[in-house]
């Protein structure tokens, strides 16, 4: 006899025999129960729909609010409003204000999942709406709400307004006696099927004034009014039939029932659970030893499920043992890959101040500069400078098939990562902005007192590149004026510290765990390994790389290097993400 059929069969005898013996008491206490799971169901139901949809125009409110008081397009919208003293005629002939009117606010009501949004005047001329068939038109109701003072405050749309149960909220602003609002909603109706199915409860938004259904044997009945939203009722319905057949079929299987079957069942049990705790501990036992010795076989008796178990558990051994032998050639490869795709983005770095060299070389020619003679020794020695860094990379990883491991020496940290910023401060085409005047500003600041730290010169240099330009990019894509401030001072004794600031958007929350995974990354065009080779060579140089928001926004990436250079080891560390607090993605966005 198989395992589960003597546990079926004990677990069956064991509920007949109880029922039959408490047979009484268990009807009893069942009505109660079913009662009280009833009225709990639809409790629940009217709870929760009142939670989600206070929630729902919380959310609203907070949504909309913004809008009004630092909305980019309603700032934009308000002042062609003002310049044209409140005429829309005069408004609807100027093409910049109709394209930014007719595109913002859908744009708004689709990135906040508005149902609806609405840009009106206080006499009820809808300007624009994500609902195009509104535009142009007036709406008396609407410019009630743009009136009324009353910001933020849900209410119910009225059906007399059409469509289906909504939440409305309104905002306004006034400039100069010239005022314009805003009128949002969502509908509510995904919400109250949502809650409803979930708890067998169908709900309805009603008119508070209307026919409410009435309660009976067969269907219970609760109105709830939302104070939070004025004008919202909800109805909840709910049909007694399976409670009924619940007691009805509940009666039947107690009458049907016996009490003798319990004492049987449970004294079924008792022997079953004693010839079933042997061979369990068995099989425990052996396959404790085998995790914690050499893989071997383990050796039960018992059923027929706990010998298939045994037999299982041996076969999956087995398979790990294969399985870790072909890991092992299979990391191998992707290692190769791995190479293959860091030689290509290691190459890239220096590439830019080449470019840059001579371009700007290339200006100064052009235009018959004076400073072109000053600056020719200056940019050759860099380009030379960069060749010789893109040479090491590839014999290095050619030789070694790896990052090159670092070859510490004395080196002056302030002047490397002065030679970094000039270069990215000097050339505004590193990176391109929308606004035309607007170029990277890359700055460094200083303690007096910074020692020589042994480190890999070049390596450095490539970490604070890839860093800034990070930063610069990431700026870029915010805003016109993207900025990196480089700070190094001293921790102590043992220790610098290098901190890399921008002004951009920062990191996405979702992508700091992984920020220094290799391939980890958002941008389009990225790999990804900038910051996972950023880590490795921090690491292998004995320090530390960390990523933190910027207080007032951006990213704020934190090195530490020892200044008496990295501890001798047989082979470089192998470094992969830990904690949101050490790591960060190299698909970031931003800096602080």
């Amino acid at each position: 006899m198989s395992l589960a059929f003597r546990l079926a069969l004990a677990l069956v005898l064991v509920a007949v025999g109880a029922t039959a013996l408490w047979g009484l008491s268990v009807r009893q206490t069942s009505q109660r129960l079913l009662e009280a799971e009833f009225d709990a169901r639809i409790e629940a139901a009217t709870t929760e729909v009142r939670e989600a949809l206070v929630a729902e125009a919380d959310q609203l409110r907070d949504l909309t609010l913004p809008l009004c008081k630092r909305g980019t397009f309603f700032d934009r919208a308000l002042l062609d409003y003002e310049r044209a003293k409140g005429d829309l005629a005069v408004l609807q002939q100027e093409t910049g204000a109709q394209l930014a009117l007719k595109h913002h606010v859908p744009d708004e009501a689709v990135s906040r999942s508005l149902d609806e949004l609405s840009l009106v005047t206080t006499d009820g001329t809808i300007l624009s709406s994500s609902t195009r068939s509104l535009v142009g038109r007036k709406d008396a109701r609407m410019a009630g709400l743009v009136r009324s003072g009353q910001d933020g405050t849900p209410q119910l749309r009225p059906r007399a307004a059409g469509g289906d149960p909504s939440i409305e909220v309104s905002c306004a602003r006034t400039v100069h006696e010239y005022t314009l609002g805003l009128v949002a909603s969502r509908k509510i109706e995904s919400i109250l099927e949502r809650v409803g199915r979930a708890h067998g409860v169908t709900l309805t938004a009603i008119d508070p004034e209307g026919d409410v259904p009435t309660a009976s044997r067969r269907q219970a009945v609760r109105v709830m009014q939302l104070t939070e939203v004025p004008g919202l009722a909800v109805v909840a319905t709910m049909p007694r039939d399976r409670l009924l057949d619940a007691l009805e079929r509940l009666d039947r299987e107690i009458l049907a029932s016996g009490g003798v079957a319990g004492l049987a069942a449970l004294l079924l049990a008792v022997i079953l659970g004693r010839s079933l705790a042997k061979p369990l501990r068995e099989l425990a036992h052996e396959t404790r030893e085998v995790v914690s010795g050499e893989p071997r076989p383990v050796r039960v008796r018992g059923g027929l499920e706990i010998r298939e178990l045994a037999r299982s558990f041996n076969k999956t051994i087995d398979e790990l043992g294969k399985m870790k032998k072909r890991l092992a050639v299979t990391e191998r490869i992707a290692a190769r890959r791995e190479i293959a795709r860091q030689v290509a983005h290691e190459i890239k770095n220096p590439l830019a101040p080449i470019r840059a060299a001579v371009e700007t070389l290339r200006r100064l020619r052009d235009r018959g500069d004076e400073r072109f003679d000053e600056y020719f020794d200056e940019a050759t020695r860099t380009v030379l400078e960069e060749v010789h860094r893109i040479t090491n990379i590839v014999s290095e990883f050619t030789k070694f098939q790896r990052l090159p491991a670092p070859n510490p020496e004395p080196m002056d940290l302030v002047a490397a990562a002065k030679g970094v910023v000039s270069l990215h401060a000097a050339d505004p085409d590193l990176v391109r902005t929308d606004a035309a005047n607007a170029e990277p500003r890359v700055e460094l600041t200083s303690e007096n007192d910074i020692p020589q730290v042994r480190a890999d010169r070049d390596q450095i240099i490539q970490v604070l590149t890839n860093l800034i330009q990070n930063g610069l990019e990431a700026a870029a894509a915010l805003r016109p004026d993207p900025r990196v401030v480089v700070t190094i001072g001293r921790v102590d004794d043992a220790h610098v510290r290098i901190v890399v600031r921008d002004n951009g958007p920062g990191v996405a929350e979702e992508m700091r765990e992984r920020l220094f995974e290799a391939y980890a990354t958002s941008k389009p065009t990225g790999t990804g390994l900038g910051l996972a080779i950023c880590q490795r060579i921090v690491f292998e140089h004995g320090g530390e790389i960390a990523y933190r928001p910027a207080t007032k926004g951006g990213a704020v990436f934190e090195l530490r290097l020892p200044i008496n250079g990295p501890t001798l080891l047989e082979k470089p560390l192998e470094t992969t993400a830990q904690p949101v607090s050490r790591h960060v993605d190299s698909s970031r966005t931003g800096g602080e």
